[in-house]
Order: C-alpha cells, then structure tokens, then sequence
C-alpha cells in the first residue's frame, strides 16, 4: 500500500471508488486528512465497462458540468479497466446502485443510458439503441462482466483492499419535519433491489476475503438530502454509520 503521511503525523488512505453518490457522499463526514479519494467512477454499469471502447473525444460530449462530462466519457471509453490495473491507491471501494440506469447497444458493444449521457446528445454520433436482450441476458452479461472485474481486481489488490458497499433502495424515508414515511413505489424498489442484492452476492461469492458494509434494513432515505429526495439519497445517520464501519477496516 502506497499510504500517505501528514506533517501531524495522520495515515490518509487512497481511496478509489467505483460506484455511486451513496459511497461518494459518505466521505464528506470524514476529517480532512483521513482519506484521500484518487478516482470516482460513477454512471456506469459494468457490462458497459466491460465491453468494447467507443472512439469519441471528450471535447465532443457536451454538458456544461465538468465532471458529467469525464463521467460520461470513462464510461463511453471503458476506462476503468485500464486504470485500476495501474493504480497505488490502499482501497477500492464498489456500490452496484449505479446498475438501475439501461445499457444501450450496438453490434454488441453497450454504453449506460445515464441522465448525463442522454443530455450530452452523443449519441446522435455513435447511434447505440435500447438493448433488445431480456432480463435473464442481461443479467448472465453482467455476471461475465463482473467475473473480468474480478480477475483484474485478483491481479493487482489483496481480497482485504476491497470493499464491498450493499447499499440498497430504501423503502421509506425523513420528510422535511422529521417523519417517516413510506414510498409509493414499492414494486419499483423492490424489482431493482432484488437485482442489485443477485449482483452483490454474486460477486461476495466469487471474491471471497473482501470487507462488506452492510447497513440494510437500519436507516431510511432523507427528504432533505442535498440530491433531492430517492430511495438511494440517504439520512446522514447512515453516511456517518459507514464511516465507522469504513474506519475499522481501514485501521
């Protein structure tokens, strides 16, 4: 591990993350020297990542927000393989939220139907269309995608340098006064956390010696999460319960 030290003497870790808001936004409840955050990818499935490289310059994605724009564009040139065969950082950490949003398809290549990648109009250039294949097709995809991510994980980190976030959907949440409440769209959440929870299993089966944050069934959504109210836009009391279980891993 290539661990930083300060002139105070603090061990900050280098951190990637390959997931979404909900392990990015946990570490906003960190000191400032605790962690270091090397990579966020983000807006990506990984059958995407996984498959073959759309030829496009970043100067022709065209959103106004920075970091959109380099979301879109690692996941259209599938990045992150590359990157985390090369990386120093201490700890990969992986939330499969992100796996709600449709792969788009073109003689077998797929790129995510992220809101970012719909806005960019890029796709008046490359012309990916929705993916005929169903949801058994789907998912065997992404299971022979996650198996490629987890030979190159094997090749390069030790099992206890990745982390393994089980964030789910949540089914209720805060409102603005401080009430629980519940979410009308029970079959909604309910149809994506049983596909996230198959992909979370199968790759704690398949990667075995991984650390796991699992805060399921303890905490709710928050109205007045900063991303707006969804079922995967948490109360701060679940972001700081996973800094201390991040903690613990990490000392």
């Amino acid at each position: 591990m290539k661990s930083c030290i300060d002139k105070e003497g603090i061990i900050t870790k280098k951190i990637v993350i390959l997931g979404s808001c909900v392990t990015r936004d946990a570490l906003e409840f960190t000191e400032n020297s605790q962690y270091s955050l090397e990579m966020y990818f983000a807006r990506s499935s990984l059958i995407s990542l996984y498959s073959t490289k759309v030829k496009i310059k970043k100067a022709d994605i065209q959103l106004a927000s920075n970091f959109q724009k380099k979301m879109v564009y690692y996941d259209l040139i599938k990045y992150f393989p590359r990157y985390i065969k090369e990386t120093e950082a201490d700890y990969l950490l992986i939330d499969f939220i992100d796996e709600r949003m449709e792969v788009l398809e073109r003689n077998g290549s797929y790129v995510t139907r992220s809101n970012e990648f719909v806005h960019s109009d890029v796709n008046e250039q490359i012309q990916y269309e929705a993916s005929e294949l169903n949801k058994e097709e789907i998912n065997e995809l992404w299971k022979k995608s996650a198996s490629k991510l987890i030979e190159d994980l094997k090749s390069r980190f030790n099992p206890k340098q990745i982390i393994l976030h089980k964030a789910l959907w949540r089914y209720s949440y805060i409102d603005k006064d401080g009430e629980e409440q519940t979410f009308k769209e029970h079959y909604w959440i309910k149809r994506n956390n049983d596909k996230i929870d198959g992909y979370y299993k199968f790759f704690q089966e398949n990667f075995p010696g991984i650390h796991v944050i699992d805060l399921n069934d303890q905490y709710h959504a928050d109205e007045s999460n900063k991303w707006r109210l969804s079922p995967f836009h948490y109360e701060e009391k679940y972001y700081k319960a996973f800094i201390e279980q991040l903690n613990k891993i990490c000392q």
